[in-house]
């Protein structure tokens, strides 16, 4: 069956939409860090589509591990590496957005007192790590919208509660839409050119069956526009 977005038109035209994508890194020492297997994909998927559709995109790419579109010009990159430099970019641009996507992986927590040259191992038996959490970017972001703007999260989740988790999320950081994917699934989520997702919103659900990242991205979007245009992005299972 196609998807859904597929059978309707999309025109996101003079929207400006931020993308976040990859997966931050949190220094151990000079060489080691503490990271994840965000390669970016589906980031860079939702902000090709979107520029496809004539939204002009910057993109806040994070350690992005594979080739960046360049929408015909629409899309603008910030580089970072850390989940603080992260937040600082996405706080710089996020005033100028209509619409945040926060698709990366950004580290829950961190080293707490990084080295600042390299660990060597000769003469250790182990390496002990004190961890402390790190800012969570998007419920700042939500603390500070203004109207209009419509925001977007993520959610790994991991077994039969991750759409449950992923409406605690919704409603915990005040968003629109968070997007969820099971990782417990073998070949979709992390570093894989396929997803399957279900979109939550205030008003319901909708599974998107697994598809290339590029149609999950439009369903994404479509859900977008269905929710600035104040259908509510209506439950279709």
């Amino acid at each position: 069956m196609p998807l859904l977005s597929l059978l309707r038109s999309l025109d996101l035209a003079g929207l400006r939409v931020l993308v976040t994508a990859g997966g931050t890194r949190e220094p151990i020492d000079a060489v080691r860090y503490v990271g994840n297997r965000s390669s970016g994909r589906m980031g860079l998927a939702v902000a090709e589509q979107a520029a496809a559709l004539g939204a002009e995109v910057t993109v806040v790419a994070a350690n992005v591990t594979v080739a960046r579109p360049t929408g015909g010009g629409r899309i603008r990159y910030v580089d970072v590496e850390t989940a603080a430099e992260l937040k600082d970019a996405c706080e710089r641009e996020f005033g100028r957005c209509d619409v945040l996507v926060m698709a990366a992986a950004v580290a829950d927590f961190r080293p707490a007192d990084p080295h600042s040259g390299k660990i060597k191992k000769e003469g250790r038996d182990g390496l002990a790590l004190a961890l402390e959490p790190t800012a969570d970017v998007l419920s700042g972001l939500s603390e500070r919208r203004r109207p209009g703007q419509t925001l977007v999260g993520f959610a790994a989740e991991h077994g039969p509660e991750a759409v449950a988790n992923a409406r605690r999320k919704l409603e915990r950081k005040r968003l629109d839409a968070v997007v969820v994917n099971d990782v417990s699934q073998a070949g979709i989520g992390f570093d894989s050119a396929e997803n399957e997702v279900t979109i939550v919103t205030g008003s319901g659900d909708r599974h998107v069956p697994r598809a290339t990242k590029a149609e999950v991205a439009r369903e994404i979007l479509a859900v977008v526009d269905e929710l600035r245009s104040g259908s509510g992005a209506p439950s279709v299972r």
